[in-house]
């Protein structure tokens, strides 16, 4: 069973076959890759998984997405089969697995830039499961995924009851956190940096919770609604509230230690 797509704000859970090591015709696979064997891939009970905000467009009818097509690229899974070319997963691990798909063999993936794979997608470098003109690989918001490029692409838990005590938080491995951190490595956030963070949704939080992480000095965290910028101050983050005036003048102005303006 998986959650799929059924047009302009409406899903549905459909009936899927279990996975193959083998890419099957579906909605919005690419003809090219329909018969791809994935021998080097392992299939996935899964056992956690996020709606991205990338889900949301899709549902929403804001992109192209086809009707049928399983959503779900943060995932969170056991070992259930693995391929017969996958050398360092075994059944039962627990691993979690990056939204992008990528073989981890060719210049751009060697160069660390896995987000824009040569070998994954016959139209264009970049591959993701079940999003949107992505090469069209089933998602993972499904009971059962097949994860290609295994020994590569899931990163096994070292230990399994460990992991399952604090899967929930863990799921946050798979997107929303790296995406976060990604971000402030990006920007080049270092010990005693000042660092302002525009949005304290999920991956806003994530930014933040990041930048203190690398030693940022302050960290503000910049939003329009009441909770979220009341959860950026939890963790010991400044607070802007956008709805009050322009963030530049609001920071320029003295105000509570903890809090730059608030209700």
């Amino acid at each position: 069973m998986a959650v799929s797509y059924a047009g302009p704000g409406k899903v549905e859970v459909i009936d899927t076959p279990y996975p193959e090591f083998e890419l099957k015709d579906g909605p919005g696979v690419n003809p090219a890759n329909i018969g791809r064997k994935a021998h080097h891939g392992v299939i996935l009970r899964t056992i956690a998984t996020n709606i991205c905000g990338s889900d949301q467009h899709m549902v929403r009818g804001r992109t192209t997405a086809p009707e049928g097509l399983v959503l779900g690229h943060e995932i969170t899974g056991e070992v259930v089969e693995v391929g017969r070319d996958v050398e360092f997963l075994k059944v039962g691990d627990v691993v979690s697995v990056p939204f992008n798909i990528s073989c981890g063999r060719c210049r751009n993936c060697k160069a660390r830039q896995t987000g824009i794979c040569l070998n994954v997608n016959p139209d264009r470098p970049g591959l993701a499961y079940g999003y949107v003109d992505m090469g069209g690989w089933v998602g993972g918001q499904a009971e059962y995924v097949l994860v290609p490029y295994a020994d590569w692409n899931a990163l096994k838990f070292p230990d399994r009851d460990q992991a399952m005590e604090k899967i929930l938080d863990l799921t946050m491995l798979s997107d929303i956190f790296p995406t976060g951190f990604h971000g402030v490595v990006g920007a080049g956030v270092t010990v005693g940096s000042t660092v302002y963070v525009a949005g304290a949704g999920p991956v806003g939080i994530a930014a933040a919770t990041s930048a203190l992480l690398l030693g940022a000095a302050t960290v503000i965290v910049a939003d329009l609604n009441a909770d979220r910028l009341a959860q950026a101050r939890s963790f010991g983050c400044e607070t802007v509230d956008v709805s009050l005036g322009d963030p530049q003048d609001q920071i320029e102005q003295p105000r509570h230690p903890r809090t730059l303006c608030h209700r």
